[in-house]
C-alpha cells in the first residue's frame, strides 16, 4: 500500500503538471471549475497506473522469494523476458531427466558421449573443401571452387 500511495503521488503530482501547462499554453486555467472533469480523469488514470505499476513490482518480489524460473532473470534484464522457460517446459525436462536417468541405470539406454565435430583430415597434397567461418573470403572461395571441381569430376554437375 506504501509503494501504491508513493506511485500515486508521483504520478498525480506528474500529470497535473503535463496538463497544467499544455493549458497555461493555450491561455485556460487548470483549476477553473469547468474543468474539475479533467482533474478526475487525471487522478483516475494516476491511480490505474500507480495501481498496475505496484501490482508488477509485487508480482515480481513474490517471484523472486519463491525461486520461479524467474529468479535467474536478475543476471541481465532482457534475460527474463527472451529467455524464460515456463513452469510445464521445466517439468517435462525434469521428467525426461529422470527417465534417462533410470533407463541408464538399467542398462536399457547407453550415456550420451559428448559429441565432437568429425573434421575430416585432409592429405598435404590436396586442397581443403571445407573451411571455418572466420576464414578469409579467399579461402571460402578457394574450397568453393574445389568443390565445384570435384563435383563436376563425379558427374554430379
Amino acid at each position: 500500500m506504501k509503494r501504491f500511495l508513493i506511485l500515486f503521488a508521483i504520478m498525480l503530482v506528474v500529470s497535473v503538471g503535463l496538463m497544467w501547462a499544455m493549458m497555461a499554453q493555450n491561455g485556460y486555467d487548470l483549476f477553473d471549475p469547468r474543468m474539475s472533469g479533467m482533474m478526475l480523469v487525471a487522478v483516475l488514470v494516476a491511480m490505474y497506473v500507480s495501481f498496475r505499476i505496484s501490482r508488477i513490482l509485487a508480482k515480481r518480489a513474490e517471484r523472486a522469494e519463491s525461486g520461479s524460473p524467474l529468479k535467474g532473470a536478475q543476471k541481465s534484464k532482457l534475460s527474463g523476458l527472451f529467455n524464460s522457460k515456463s513452469a510445464a517446459l521445466q517439468a517435462r525436462e525434469a521428467r525426461v531427466a529422470a527417465r534417462r536417468k533410470q533407463l541408464i541405470a538399467e542398462g536399457k539406454l547407453e550415456e550420451e558421449a559428448p559429441a565432437e565435430p568429425e573434421v575430416a583430415p585432409t592429405p598435404a597434397g590436396e586442397k581443403p573443401t571445407r573451411v571455418p567461418q572466420s576464414a578469409s573470403v579467399a579461402d571460402k572461395m578457394a574450397a568453393r571452387r574445389e568443390r565445384y571441381r570435384r563435383a563436376k569430376e563425379e558427374g554430379k554437375i
